[in-house]
C-alpha cells in the first residue's frame, strides 16, 4: 500500500521534501495558506512588471540537493559572475573576486599579512567543524555531548571561542584590520538579533565549516556534491529554485493544495495526528506522516493545550526584517570601484552596506533595544542584471533586504514611519553606489508586520528564531517537543528545525529523510 505524506507549508523547505518523498514512492499532499508557493523564496510581485524573490541569497541552495534532485532537468540555470561580492569599506570597496590572488591583494591592503591570517582563521574554524563530528544531515545530540566528544585541544577552543566566547573576541584575536572583521562579522551575524558581544556570536562562522565535515554522515549516502556556495545565481532570480522544485514535484505526483491554511493538528486517542483541520473546517485525513515546515510557536499554536505540557514548547521569536524594492530606469555608479571592470560586471554581485564593525554592531544593538537602525545594515542584490525578465526593458530591480527595524515597534509604528526608514535605508545605498536616488522612478517597501502577515515570517523573523549555540543542535527548537512531535507523527522541516535558516534545503531533506528512516524503524 502507498504511503501517505501531508507537508505543512509550501516554501522551499517543504517543495525540497515534498519531492523527496515523492521519489521515495509516497503519495505527497502539499497545502499551503498562500496561493502561490516558495514563500520569501518564490516570485513576488513589487510593482508592475518587477517581480523577484523576497530573499537574496545568491548561491546559498544546496549542492546536493540540486544534484539529487536534478532540478537543472526542470530548467534551472545558473550564472557565475566573476565578483561575488560588493561590500563598501568607508574609503575603499572590497570585491569578492573569485580569483584569490585579488583577494589576497586587497585584504593584504588593509593590513600587511591579512590574507594570511584570514586564510588562517577560515582554516581553524574547519578544523573545529571536523572535531566537532556535527552534520547540517543530522540532527546533533546535546550540546554538552557535542562537546565531550571533541577531543583536545579542540574542545578547548571549541567552548572557549564558540560557546562562550564571543564573535568580536574571536575576530580581534585573529584579524588586525577593521575592514577583514567587518567581512566576517556581517557573515556570522546575517539578519539576526544578536549582538556581536554576546556570548556564542561566533556560531553563524560554523556553518560552513559544519558543511564541510558533514559528507561522512549522510544518511542518504552522498558524500560527493558540491557545497552551497558554489552554485552561482539562479537565472530568474531565486524564484527560479522554487519553479523547478514545482516542475519536479508535479512530475512526480505531488497534489498542491493552495489557500489550504492548516489551524488545527486533531490526535487520536494514542496521541498521534488523525487529522488537519483547516481554516475552512475542512479535515484532511489518512496520512502516515506528516511534515510541518511552518515556524515551531505557530505549530504548537495547533496542538490542543495540553498536549504533553511537559514539553519545552517553542515560544515566538523576535526579528527585525525590513524589505525595499527600487524600480530604477539604470544602474548607478559604484564609489571606489576598482579600474577595469565594466560596471555592470561589478553590479551582479551581492552587495552589503555595513562598512565597519562599529556600525554594524550599532545597528545590531538598536534593534536589540527595539529601536529602527538609524543606519541599517543591509544585503542587496540587483537580480535583473542576470535575469534581464524580471523588469521591463531599459529598467532594473534593486531588491534590499534590511535588518534591525523592530517587529515589536508594532504595526502602526511602521505604518506611520515605514517610509521614513525606507528613506534612509536608500541614503546609505546611495552613499556607496552614487545615482541610485536619481534613478529610482518607483519603490515599495514592506515592514515587519506585512512581511510577517504576507509570508508567515514569526514577527518578521527570517530564521525562525536565533542560531545562537543553546538554540541549535538537538535544542532547535526544543529537543523534548521536538521528540513529542515525531512520537505523534509529525516531523519538522523547515527552518525552525536543524540546521536552521537561511535558502539552503537542508531542514526539508532532513525531514523527508526522517520521515522515511520513521517507516523503516515502524515497519521493523
Amino acid at each position: 500500500m502507498t504511503r501517505q505524506a501531508v507537508v505543512i507549508g509550501g516554501g522551499h523547505n517543504g517543495l525540497v521534501a515534498a519531492n523527496y518523498l515523492a521519489r521515495a514512492g509516497w503519495h505527497v499532499t502539499l497545502i499551503e495558506r498562500r496561493e502561490s508557493l516558495g514563500g520569501v523564496v518564490g516570485r513576488f510581485e513589487y510593482l508592475p512588471g518587477f517581480a523577484s524573490s523576497i530573499t537574496n541569497s545568491p548561491g546559498s541552495f544546496e549542492g546536493t540537493i540540486l544534484e539529487e534532485l536534478q532540478l537543472q532537468r526542470y530548467g534551472l540555470r545558473f550564472h557565475r559572475p566573476e565578483a561575488t561580492l560588493l561590500h563598501p569599506m568607508g574609503d575603499s570597496l572590497f570585491v569578492g573576486w573569485r580569483d584569490q590572488s585579488l583577494v589576497k591583494q586587497q585584504l593584504d591592503s588593509y593590513a600587511n599579512g591579512e590574507y594570511d591570517r584570514h586564510r588562517s582563521l577560515v582554516g581553524r574554524l574547519d578544523a573545529l567543524g571536523a572535531a566537532a563530528g556535527m552534520s547540517l544531515w543530522q540532527r546533533p545530540e546535546s550540546l554538552e555531548s557535542v562537546i565531550d566528544g571533541i577531543e583536545e585541544p579542540w574542545r578547548s577552543e571549541f567552548e572557549r571561542d564558540i560557546v562562550h566566547g564571543t564573535l568580536r573576541e574571536l575576530l580581534d584575536s585573529a584579524l588586525d584590520s577593521d575592514e577583514a572583521k567587518s567581512l566576517m562579522m556581517m557573515l556570522a551575524l546575517n539578519g539576526q538579533l544578536v549582538s556581536p558581544d554576546a556570548a556564542g556570536s561566533a556560531f553563524g562562522l560554523m556553518l560552513r565549516p559544519i558543511s564541510r565535515a558533514s559528507s561522512a554522515t549522510d544518511p542518504m549516502g552522498n558524500g560527493s556534491s558540491p557545497l552551497r556556495g558554489s552554485v552561482g545565481l539562479p537565472i530568474g532570480s531565486m524564484a527560479a529554485i522554487v519553479d523547478a522544485l514545482v516542475s519536479s514535484a508535479l512530475a512526480h505526483g505531488v497534489q498542491f493544495r493552495l489557500g489550504a491554511h492548516a489551524t488545527e493538528l486533531e490526535l487520536n486517542d494514542e496521541g498521534r495526528v488523525a487529522a488537519i483541520r483547516l481554516e475552512t473546517g475542512e479535515r484532511i485525513t489518512g496520512m502516515d506522516a506528516t511534515i510541518a515546515t511552518v515556524e515551531p510557536s505557530r505549530l504548537a499554536g495547533m496542538l490542543p493545550a495540553d498536549w504533553q505540557p511537559e514539553t519545552d514548547r517553542p515560544s515566538a521569536p523576535s526579528g527585525s526584517a525590513f524589505k525595499i524594492a527600487l524600480a530604477l530606469d539604470g544602474l548607478p555608479d559604484i564609489r571606489n570601484a576598482p579600474e577595469g571592470p565594466p560596471p555592470e560586471a561589478l553590479l551582479e554581485a551581492q552587495f552589503r552596506i555595513g562598512p565597519s564593525t562599529d556600525y554594524i554592531t550599532d545597528a545590531v544593538e538598536a534593534g536589540i533595544r527595539g529601536e529602527p537602525s538609524s543606519h541599517p545594515i543591509i544585503w542587496g542584490l540587483i537580480p535583473s542584471l542576470t535575469s534581464p525578465g524580471i523588469a521591463p526593458d531599459g529598467h532594473h530591480l534593486m531588491s534590499l533586504n534590511v535588518w534591525h527595524a523592530p517587529h515589536a515597534l508594532g504595526a502602526a509604528y511602521w505604518r506611520d514611519h515605514g517610509a521614513e526608514f525606507a528613506d534612509q535605508c536608500i541614503a546609505q545605498v546611495e552613499t556607496a553606489f552614487p545615482g541610485t536616488t536619481d534613478r529610482i522612478v518607483d519603490r515599495r517597501w514592506l515592514g515587519p508586520h506585512e512581511l510577517e502577515a504576507e509570508f508567515g515570517l514569526t514577527s518578521s523573523n527570517i530564521t525562525h528564531g536565533d542560531m545562537l549555540p543553546e538554540h541549535m543542535l538537538n535544542s532547535r527548537p526544543g529537543r523534548s517537543f521536538t521528540a513529542a512531535l515525531e512520537q505523534a507523527g509529525v516531523v519538522l522541516g523547515g527552518a525552525g528545525a536543524w540546521p536552521g535558516g537561511y535558502v539552503t534545503g537542508i531542514p526539508g531533506r532532513n525531514s523527508a529523510a526522517r520521515v522515511l528512516t520513521m517507516d523503516r524503524e515502524f515497519a521493523a
